[in-house]
């Protein structure tokens, strides 16, 4: 996956040591693409930090992959995050 200079912006290994489907530097055509999808879809809902690759894929890998799940679980941790601020 092509890091995005808009998004990712890390001054450490962007790789994981270990291949792992879908981990950072091994992922597929189609897993890109997801990703791309889910910043999408947290832009259009308004959404502009935290969007960089790293974090998206965490919140992919936790969901298999699946975009709609991982979007409500991102939702769901802006939410808490904001509860914890006030």
């Amino acid at each position: 996956m092509d890091l995005d200079p808009k998004y990712d912006d890390y001054d450490y290994p962007t790789t994981a040591p270990e291949t792992q489907s879908g981990h950072p530097g091994h992922t597929t055509k189609e897993q890109d693409a997801q990703v791309h999808q889910l910043r999408a879809m947290l832009e259009q809902a308004g959404y502009k930090d935290r969007l960089d690759t790293l974090t998206l894929l965490r919140f992919l890998r936790a969901r298999k992959f699946d975009v709609k799940l991982s979007f409500d679980m991102y939702d769901q941790m802006i939410v808490i995050i904001i509860r914890g601020n006030r």
